[in-house]
């Protein structure tokens, strides 16, 4: 092959590629990114990363937050209280019995 042509390879490929690439970047800013504001995100980082901790922290506010990382360490996620879903399923029942009684004929007649 010669140089015009390994050249002309090169650029179709460079060509085909950068086009590639383009259309990936486009699928992720539109499907996953399309709610991220930069410019909020930034000013978050900002704020987070830019103030003065030892302004408003005492000693006693890292020992107390240690403490409680150190209780809660095996703690998973929480579950309801029990017999939740039964007082659930209790209400339930109780609001179709209320709807059954209001919407039938004798109670109708009553008013």
């Amino acid at each position: 092959m010669t140089g015009m042509e390994l050249y002309a390879k090169f650029m179709l490929t460079l060509t085909i590629g950068l086009m590639g690439v383009g259309l990936v970047l486009v699928t992720v800013f539109e499907t996953l990114l399309r709610d991220w504001d930069p410019v909020v995100e930034a000013k978050r980082w900002w704020r987070l990363y830019h103030r003065h901790h030892t302004a408003s922290v005492s000693a006693e506010d890292i020992l107390s937050e240690l403490e409680g990382r150190r209780q809660n360490r095996y703690q998973y996620a929480t579950r309801p209280p029990a017999r939740a879903i039964d007082r659930r399923r209790e209400d339930l029942l109780d609001m179709r019995a209320a709807d059954k009684r209001v919407s039938s004929p004798d109670f109708v007649e009553a008013l």
